[in-house]
Order: C-alpha cells, then sequence, then structure tokens
C-alpha cells in the first residue's frame, strides 16, 4: 500500500466514524425526544463535532432522519437475520416459522424499545413533513429484506397447509395486517404501556404473547 493509498484509507475511516457518531447520536435524540424538537445543532453537539461538518455529511434534517432509520434498520438486521437463517427455522412449517417471527416482538420490546419509538416517531415526522417517497427508495428496500422472509414464511404455510388455505389468495394483505399489528402494538406499549396504572395488569411481552397466540391460532 503506497502511502497516499494509506492516507485515503485513514481518511475514509475517519469519515465512516463521525458518520456513525452522527447517526448514533440523532438516533437518541430522536428516540428520546421525537424529530420535531430536535435541531442540527442539537444533534451536532450530541455528536461532538461543529454543525458546519454536520451540514457538510447530511444538509438536512429530513435527510439526517432517513439515514438515521436505515442506519437503525441495518442493525436489527444484524440481530434478526442469523435467527432466521437458522437450520432449525428452515426446518419449521410455516406456521411455526411465523410464530418464531411474531415472538421477535417481545425482545424488541424488551431489549429495543428505542428502537420501536424511533420508528413511530419517524413515520410521523415523514407524514407531516410529506416527504416524497422517492427520498425513501434505500429505507423501503431494507425493510423489504425483511418482509421478504415473513412473506415467504406465509407462503411456505399455506402450502404445507399449517396455514389456512383461504388465505391463498391474499398472501400479501395478510403479511401487511399481520406486521402492522404486532408492530403497532409493540410501538404503542413501549410508549405509553406503563402510562396508567392499570397499565400493571399485565406486562407488555405478556401482551405481545397473547396477542401472537391470537393472530398464529387464527390462521390454522
Amino acid at each position: 500500500m503506497t502511502p497516499k493509498q494509506k492516507y485515503t484509507e485513514e481518511k475514509d475511516e475517519l469519515k465512516s466514524a463521525r458518520m456513525n457518531r452522527i447517526l448514533q447520536a440523532a438516533f437518541d435524540l430522536f428516540s428520546e425526544h421525537g424529530i420535531d424538537t430536535i435541531a442540527m445543532t442539537d444533534i451536532a453537539k450530541k455528536a461532538e463535532i461543529g454543525v458546519a461538518s454536520l451540514y457538510r455529511y447530511y444538509e438536512t434534517k429530513d435527510m439526517v432522519a432517513i439515514k438515521t432509520a436505515i442506519w437503525a434498520w441495518e442493525g436489527q438486521k444484524k440481530n434478526i437475520l442469523p435467527l432466521l437463517e437458522k437450520s432449525a427455522f428452515n426446518g419449521m412449517k410455516g406456521l411455526e416459522q411465523l410464530n418464531e417471527i411474531c415472538k421477535m416482538f417481545g425482545n424488541l420490546l424488551e431489549k429495543e424499545t428505542s428502537f420501536l419509538r424511533f420508528i413511530y416517531f419517524f413515520d410521523s415526522y415523514i407524514i407531516r413533513q410529506k416527504v416524497e417517497s422517492e427520498k425513501l427508495a434505500e429505507y423501503e428496500e431494507i425493510i423489504k429484506t425483511v418482509q421478504t422472509i415473513v412473506a415467504a414464511a406465509i407462503h411456505k404455510g399455506i402450502e404445507d397447509g399449517s396455514i389456512n388455505a383461504k388465505y391463498k389468495e391474499k398472501e400479501s394483505s395478510l403479511y401487511f395486517t399481520l406486521m402492522h399489528t404486532m408492530f403497532s402494538t409493540a410501538q404503542k406499549l413501549s410508549l405509553s404501556g406503563g402510562m396508567l396504572k392499570m397499565d400493571t395488569e399485565a406486562s407488555p411481552k405478556e401482551q405481545l404473547e397473547l396477542l401472537t397466540k391470537l393472530l398464529v391460532d387464527g390462521l390454522k
């Protein structure tokens, strides 16, 4: 490696580390306080960089929010995909696979509350800001990676008979119904699951486990 190549490599590594620090700072702020209340100066301060440097990497807060969402989903993929690629999972019937996927929301709620909160705030922000769908193309591709696995489990279940054949013509609708139900419930519990005294009557994880059972049993 020539001195010039080494310098370029070190410069790229420094840039990558700084961008990662920015996104981590944005994620921490957004998941705790929402996106609307956070300014670029807040992100720069949290990331310990100058605000001018922040704008060199990301021209707008919309861009920071989108890149942070991609970064957050990439992190979850590293946790989720290995579990879904094991031979034990592949050997399950479709409904069993779907059950395992739904159970992951309980783990998300216990260990990745900030992620659930961030995605809720991100969705709300994007809708209010009326961000064009073209700007969300990379974000959508990340989510499609997970969608493919869930859709495959649904299709497998219908083919192997573990999921009722009446859903054969509604596989896509079934995917969105199941995932939106699980994700929305997990987000609700992460945001206000213990807000009222009565909420202590059932633990958040217990509620997700019961919801999983109701949904999976309803597909047989």
